[in-house]
């Protein structure tokens, strides 16, 4: 009896330990079409000329190769007051790694570009991310549109 309450617990302590989240398609994770919503406190050069809140909702194309596209997005300032849908594709790079986690580039060229650091669900379906540009305190999520 003993020894089943040893394995039992050196069972369990394995289980908390273990990691199974695991992205092991790494950049093949995401690919596709996602709906995406980002939000928060501009700040840096990257959102120039605007400052203080903004919020950002479109699409965003990843190819799993590592490139990714957003062909359409809105995007709301409050200083200055704006909402505009730009009238261009932006592009973009990710990598993501077997833990799960990546990062992505925006590129808005010849403006700074965009960073976010992300974390994403195994099945690919479900992204969480924030900006790493200094002076953005900006999150947000996006999630896969397709059905698989």
């Amino acid at each position: 009896m003993k020894s089943l309450l040893l394995l039992t617990v050196a069972l369990a302590q394995a289980a908390l330990w273990a990691d199974p989240q695991q992205c092991t398609q790494e950049n093949a994770i995401l690919n596709g079409a996602y709906v995406f919503t980002v939000t928060g406190t501009a700040g840096s050069p990257v959102w120039a000329p605007f400052t203080g809140p903004v919020a950002t909702m479109g699409k965003i194309v990843f190819d799993g190769f590592g490139s990714l596209q957003v062909p359409k997005a809105t995007i709301v300032t409050a200083n200055p007051p704006a909402n505009v849908t730009p009238p261009f594709v932006i592009g973009g790079s990710y990598t993501i790694n077997r833990d799960c986690t990546g990062f992505l580039t925006l590129n808005f060229a010849p403006a700074p570009n965009g960073h976010y650091n992300l974390v994403i669900s195994p099945d690919g379906r479900e992204i969480t991310m924030i900006a790493t540009d200094k002076g953005d305190v900006i999150t947000g999520t996006a999630t896969r549109l397709d059905h698989n």
